[in-house]
């Protein structure tokens, strides 16, 4: 019995590398799981591989992971929180890898014209090997019945296509496909060739088709986004989905590529022949449909009669009414549904197609679970009135996503919708969201009265920020708020609206009774707050004891210090939390009531992650004296955003504020602004010292513009910078000072020890500098030999030929650079700095953008001609701004 056991674990057994393969029993093996990715295989690997496989005679089921992956969790993190609002328009569910929500916040930031120096991802290229991959390697697997071939982010054209036909071809047993290959360059030949080898597969029962799907499977999974697909493509796949009639579950994603209304009519017809379906993902997002095509689609999806559970997603195109009243249409059919998710974000459609496919959702009564995303289109009241129609049949949900936002709806319809939330009395999770509207008192009340019954939520996202709504609204929304008792996790934002005190009394007196939260994102910001409403939102935060992670934003008010002391008291009974983001800028705080926050700061000692903004009020030195005090007990700190930018602080109170960064010894990112005050070198010196303490740091950004320091406190803050010597991203600013040689000097030793840095940005605009300054600067610059991304600004001193080559020469070591911004204008340079200058730039084989101002110098032919040499060794670049208008 111990010898079968044994023998079957060996025959299923997951091997995770080629050299695991090669010493397995492959005679025996029934199941491999070979991880490659981000690999680029030898010749001599891939000939390894082959012979590995060819002797697997029992293989039944193949994973080979091929993946290019090299975007990480925290680069896609630190995008979001650089451009917060594209978190709106990013997919990062469908199991999204990194890369895949990387493309489409790149796409997005040129979509919405956004200056960034993101890149386009490099991909693998397997193009050469791909012959003896796919058609040699696997030749022999003709027993497979499950096959997974993750290729994403590779550089597979409509050859390799070809390969995986071939392959398909041959598996006339495969019940399980899994295709995985975003980010090729597969067109519609390409696509024709998958089609035909999936439609081969003849036994199909299940199909995940993630772009294209097949006919024998029991599960294909083929994921095909951001390709070049067209029409004909398209159509192909269409035609090769009509022959799956026994289908019975079908993931189908096909989204990020150039189809049109041809190619999804055909599609539409495919899908209408696979009437056994009871599990449906269906996404063809980021096209070019219009009518026509979500037409034949909808009228498909009407075929569908036995659909339990749907994910349909169709944003991110050109439908208009036409075309959304015949998917409501088609919805409307699908009267067995027990999970929708129903996606039709970015497109056109307006109260017409609204209206039918509110109605088609009013015939899903057995729904539990409802996801539905309709926002950024042009749906009116009467649109928005026959969705809250379709809704209020939905009394057995237990789970919400309510997300129509972006468009036009006033109180109407808004009013409509609230009643029917009201009828979801089951509700355990919601969320819901119709910010950017033209919502009033009269639909707020409405909303909140819906939102009454829902009292057994546990958690709520709650979004109706950018609207006209005033008291009456936001109190009716509070006293709503006050009977969802069993809340544990609350979002909640009514930002940018009419709110006064009284309405936010009546919210506060809600929240005071969520006494069980243990997570809460309260976002009020931009509204008429005054003390009375912050006072008891803030004495509300004092029930909350038990919060461990809290989001508090309250800023652009008219809160002055008695509010803002409430606020501090309430925060002060939040012992327990770990993460805190507390936003109060830009009030009326002048004493007592930031001393109090500060006090209540120093309560929250085990924090890990603090975000503190008190920017914009009138705060002095003895209330920054307290709010230091209160740092200083967050020694548990690794993450930290300081912010008390625009306020009246002097020395004191920075060198405790300082005092207290010296306590912060765990920090590995710091975001530390104190920029807009009456600082001198006194308080800089302490600040420096301070930070001579965070030898941990991998990331920072230092801030101290437009305050008094001289050479003292820019010193010991260059000192401190030297002990930073793990950090790879810099941003360091200290313009607006009184900063001469001296100063300069120790800020580049301090600088000359970063020498793991790969983006700096590094400005010291309109000081006192001279050469000796620039010069041991320029020599520093010398170190960072990794830079990627520089930019580089001391406009407005007093350099001239000397420092600018010293510059100059540094520059000449960052042979890395792919994006430069070198902004040196208003200074004394010649010819001989701007020629060290241009020679540096012929150094920069990989730059693809620059931005060079060297105007207002005295730099004549001989310099600029140099620069021009430079300048034509750049072969690579792509965008170029010069600017050489001399005084």
């Amino acid at each position: 019995m111990g010898n079968q056991q044994k023998k079957r674990e060996q025959q299923n057994n997951s091997l995770n590398t080629l050299q695991d393969l090669m010493k397995s029993d492959l005679s025996a093996l029934t199941h491999i799981d070979l991880q490659l990715k981000n690999s680029i295989l030898s010749n001599e690997q891939v000939a390894q591989l082959n012979n590995c496989l060819v002797q697997c005679k029992k293989l039944e089921s193949l994973i080979l992971n091929l993946n290019k992956e090299n975007i990480s969790n925290d680069q896609i993190n630190q995008l979001f929180d650089k451009y917060l609002n594209l978190k709106n328009f990013v997919e990062t569910g469908y199991n999204m890898s990194n890369n895949q929500i990387y493309t489409q916040i790149l796409f997005f930031l040129n979509h919405f014209q956004i200056n960034h120096g993101c890149q386009e991802l490099r991909l693998n290229d397997i193009e050469p090997q791909g012959n003896i991959l796919l058609e040699e390697t696997m030749s022999n697997l003709i027993n497979l019945k499950s096959l997974q071939l993750n290729l994403d982010g590779n550089q597979l054209g409509d050859g390799g296509s070809v390969w995986i036909c071939k392959v398909l071809r041959r598996c006339k047993r495969l019940k399980n496909l899994n295709l995985q290959l975003w980010k090729n360059k597969i067109g519609d030949r390409g696509i024709s060739s998958i089609a035909e080898g999936i439609s081969s597969c003849a036994k199909l029962m299940t199909l995940n088709l993630n772009a294209v799907e097949n006919n024998q499977l029991k599960n294909l999974d083929f994921g095909m986004y951001f390709n070049q697909i067209g029409d004909d493509g398209a159509s192909t796949i269409g035609k090769a989905l009509y022959n799956c009639k026994v289908l019975t579950n079908l993931k189908f994603a096909i989204w990020g590529n150039k189809i049109g209304d041809k190619g999804a009519q055909n599609i539409g017809l495919g899908l209408s022949n696979c009437t056994q379906l009871t599990n449906l993902e269906f996404v063809i997002s980021y096209n070019q449909i219009g009518d026509e095509g979500a037409s034949t689609i909808g009228k498909a999806l009407g075929n569908c009669k036995f659909l339990t559970n749907l994910l349909f997603n169709i944003s991110h195109n050109k439908i208009c009414d036409k075309g959304a009243q015949n998917i409501g249409l088609g919805l409307s059919n699908c009267t067995q549904l027990i999970n929708l998710e129903f996606v039709l974000t970015f497109n056109q459609i307006g109260d017409d197609g609204a209206s039918t496919i509110g109605k088609a959702l009013y015939n899903c009564k057995v729904l539990t679970n409802l996801k539905f995303a309709i926002w950024h289109n042009k749906i009116g009241n009467k649109g928005a009135q026959n969705i809250g129609l379709g809704l209020s049949n939905c009394t057995q949900l237990t789970n919400l996503e309510f997300v129509i936002s972006f468009n036009q709806i006033g109180d109407e319809g808004a009013s409509i919708i609230g009643k029917a939330l009201g009828n979801c009395k089951f509700l355990t999770n919601l969320k819901f969201n119709i910010s950017f509207n033209k919502i009033c008192d009269k639909g707020a009340q409405n909303i909140g009265l819906g939102l009454n019954n829902c009292i057994q939520l546990k958690n709520l996202e709650f979004d109706i920020g950018y609207n006209q709504i005033a008291d009456d609204g936001a109190s009716t929304i509070g006293k709503a708020l006050g009977n969802c008792k069993y809340l544990t996790n609350l979002k909640f934002n009514i930002s940018f609206n009419k709110i006064g005190d009284k309405g936010v009394q009546n919210i506060g007196l809600g929240l005071s009774n969520c006494a069980q939260l243990t997570n809460l994102e309260f976002v009020i910001r931009d509204n008429q707050i005054g003390d009375d409403g912050a006072s008891t939102i803030g004495k509300a935060l004092g029930n909350c004891k038990f919060l461990t992670n809290l989001l508090f934003n309250i800023s652009n008010n008219k809160i002055g210090d008695e509010g803002a002391q409430n606020i501090g008291l309430g925060l002060s009974n939040c012992t327990q939390l770990t993460n805190l983001e507390f936003n109060i800028r830009n009030n009326q705080i002048v004493n007592y009531g930031a001393s109090t926050i500060g006090k209540a700061l120093g309560n929250c000692k085990f924090l890990t992650n603090l975000l503190f903004d008190i920017s914009g009020n009138k705060i002095g030195d003895k209330v920054a004296q307290n709010i230091g005090l209160g740092l200083s007990n967050c020694t548990q700190l690794t993450n930290l955003d300081f912010f008390l930018n625009f306020n009246q602080i002097e020395d004191d109170g920075a060198s405790t504020i300082g005092k207290a960064l010296g306590n912060c010894k765990f920090l590995t990112n710091l975001k530390f602004s104190i920029s807009h005050n009456k600082i001198g070198d006194e308080g800089a010196q302490n600040i420096g010292l301070g930070l001579s303490n965070c030898t941990q740091l991998t990331n920072l950004e230092f801030i101290l513009t437009d305050n008094q320091i001289g050479d003292d406190g820019s010193s010991t803050i260059g000192k401190a910078l030297g002990n930073c010597k793990f950090l790879t991203n810099l941003l360091f600013d200290i313009s607006f000072n009184k900063i001469g040689d001296k100063g300069a000097q120790d800020i580049g030793l301090g600088l000359s020890n970063c020498t793991q840095l790969t983006n700096l940005e590094f400005v010291l605009i309109l000081n006192q500098i001279g050469d000796d300054g620039a010069s041991t600067i320029g020599k520093a610059l010398g170190n960072c030999k990794f830079l990627t991304n520089l930019k580089f600004n001391m406009w407005s001193n007093k350099v001239s030929d000397k420092g600018a080559q010293d510059i100059g020469l540094g520059l000449s070591y960052c042979t890395q650079l792919t994006n430069l911004e070198f902004d040196i204008r208003d200074n004394q340079i010649g010819d001989d700095g701007a020629s060290t200058i241009g020679k540096a730039l012929g150094n920069y084989k990989f730059l693809t953008n620059l931005k060079l101002n060297i105007s207002s110098n005295k730099i004549g032919d001989k310099g600029e001609q140099n620069i021009g040499l430079g300048l034509s060794n750049c072969t690579q670049l792509r965008n170029l701004i010069f600017s050489s208008e001399q005084i």
